[in-house]
């Protein structure tokens, strides 16, 4: 539990003005019950409060973003902010002999077939239709699709409001009072892949989707990190990484309209749906990875969106 003095002295560490008691005693609660506490009024304290609790290295509050859920303007709360996502470099390769027994022991496929990735796997674009024709949208802006592996697991989702959670554990009780698809609700039967029971154990809070003036954004509220791959994302980074990593805490933007997808893709990927995003938790694929395709990750996502009107 924080003391109000403990952290007055925290926030003036981290550039903080003064603030009075009652303000300091709404954000003690806030920290005390966590990532699903309420607005804290106090715009003040904002760029401190998310230094002092979330982003040591924070040099600017245009470097954060506020989550779809926080509804006060003003809020401080620093769990109602994101960090903007910034790209990485390429991770280290790993040895193709790792690759290939990995690999074979996940899918049971040869190493010629290791070696191809998703996109080249297939005669189109999108993995999640399994037969389920994407007409008929309606008042739809996105549909989600859940995956383990190369199983798909329930129905698709369909997504109305502008933002929509994506949760699981504790039999659904980490997204009380949220909206979205709760994985734990997809299948009453335990995960027989240990890996898959693994990674889902950790995705906790999981990741919020918005449909928002400037784009889709992916805000990671869990303690791991989120792999992303959309044709939508920056064609230079495209380029070097394919597959982008967003930190737990931080937010990407991974469709944006006015940023049309380039009209032909890199000449070792194959068919590319350029309206869908793939989401993989805590473990991440592609060239230099183990896991080749998004099929090898253990939980993982797939965000088909509307065509445009």
């Amino acid at each position: 539990m924080f003391r109000r003095r403990a952290l007055r002295r925290r926030l003036a560490a981290a550039g903080a003005p003064s603030a009075p008691d009652e303000q300091l005693k709404r954000l003690a609660s806030a920290l005390d019950a966590g990532p699903l506490s309420g607005c804290v009024p106090g715009a003040a304290l904002r760029l401190a409060a998310a230094r002092a609790f979330r982003f040591p290295d924070l040099r600017d509050l245009a470097e954060l973003r506020r989550l779809p859920s926080c509804e006060h303007p003003l809020c401080c709360n620093p769990y109602h902010f994101s960090r903007l996502c910034e790209p990485e470099t390429p991770p280290p390769p790993y040895s193709r002999i790792a690759m290939e027994e990995v690999k074979s022991k996940e899918k049971g496929e040869n190493t010629q077939d290791a070696r191809r990735t998703d996109h080249e796997r297939l005669g189109t674009g999108s993995l999640a239709t399994d037969g389920e024709e994407r007409q008929s949208w309606e008042s739809e802006w996105c549909r989600l699709a859940y995956w383990e592996l190369q199983q798909r697991v329930g129905r698709q989702f369909s997504v109305r409001v502008r933002a929509v959670d994506v949760f699981g554990g504790g039999g659904g009780a980490c997204g009380s009072g949220r909206y979205g698809l709760c994985l734990d609700a997809l299948d009453k039967c335990e995960p027989q892949v240990e890996q898959v029971r693994k990674t889902r154990a950790k995705i906790g809070l999981g990741v919020t989707l918005s449909l928002e003036s400037d784009g889709v954004w992916l805000y990671n509220r869990s303690q791991e990190p989120v792999f992303v791959s959309s044709p939508a994302l920056d064609a230079a980074a495209a380029k070097a990484l394919l597959v982008w990593r967003v930190a737990p805490g931080h937010c990407l933007c991974v469709f944006d309209p006015a940023r049309p997808p380039p009209a032909v893709a890199p000449p070792h990927v194959g068919p590319v749906d350029p309206r869908s995003v793939r989401i993989s938790f805590a473990k991440g694929w592609g060239p230099k990875y183990s896991r080749r395709d998004v099929t090898a990750c253990p939980c993982w996502l797939e965000v088909l969106l509307a065509p445009p009107s």
